[in-house]
């Protein structure tokens, strides 16, 4: 069915550019082989999970990933070249299910299940899907929105552990995908509260403010996107 085989591709697409793309990899795809190393990582996440490795839809993927990346190496990294690169690759993906529905149904792997068995390993590849979409994607977006923000701050004076606000801002997400799935949003309420009065509990200066604010408004966008991870989350998992 096409809901199977494009929630493959997309988990597929998901892993290899937020999971499996680590930094060292995207610093370096402005050179032939950074790119080159980028897609064939693309091609392996994608051929493992629908299950082929000669069908026409892998490599309609990959070579159009190649041309999209290739693409966005010439324009400047701004939130709205990865929202335009995202939406690119999410209408390859939709256009490739469409066109090949039954790519799922006739991979090795789906072959090897029952009936039942798909439908659980559907649901546990959606649910890694929703993660990442929430932790690795997340964390990227909201730096992008927030990063013009520090135009208007001395950055010499945000100093604190490295990876530190990364870490958080993973731990955030983490958590109030946890209240969500147990059915507690209201805890996220008190995160937030927290995480406010822990922060404007420290201004002595204006400089302070500002990053104070700045540090407020990512919260904000990091807890908003977990919770519409969440939300696309739930609503994937009852297809199956």
């Amino acid at each position: 069915m096409m809901k199977d085989t494009f929630a493959l591709l997309l988990v597929a697409h998901l892993l290899s550019d937020f999971v499996f793309q680590t930094d060292w990899i995207a610093s370096r795809k402005k050179q032939l082989w950074g790119l080159l190393l980028h897609v064939a990582i693309v091609a392996v996440a994608t051929g493992v999970l629908i299950g082929h490795w000669s069908s026409p839809l892998l490599w309609i993927v990959v070579a159009t990933h190649f041309l999209i990346d290739w693409m966005k190496t010439l324009l400047p990294v701004r939130l709205w070249s990865l929202l335009a690169d995202q939406a690119l690759h999410l209408a390859v993906l939709m256009a490739g299910a469409m066109i090949y529905p039954d790519a799922a149904q006739t991979g090795y792997w789906f072959a090897m299940l029952t009936p039942s068995q798909q439908i659980l390993a559907m649901k546990i590849v959606v649910v890694i899907g929703g993660i990442v979409l929430s932790l690795n994607t997340g964390g990227i977006v909201v730096a992008q929105f927030v990063k013009p923000l520090l135009t208007d701050i001395e950055l010499s004076r945000m100093e604190g552990i490295p990876n530190g606000g990364k870490v958080i801002g993973l731990l955030e997400r983490s958590l109030v995908m946890l209240l969500m799935w147990i059915n507690q949003p209201a805890g996220i309420g008190f995160l937030v509260t927290a995480k406010s009065i822990l922060r404007f509990g420290d201004i002595k200066e204006s400089h302070q403010r500002k990053q104070t604010e700045y540090v407020i408004i990512g919260t904000f966008l990091s807890f908003g996107w977990a919770i519409l991870s969440f939300t696309l989350l739930q609503s994937a998992l009852q297809l199956w």
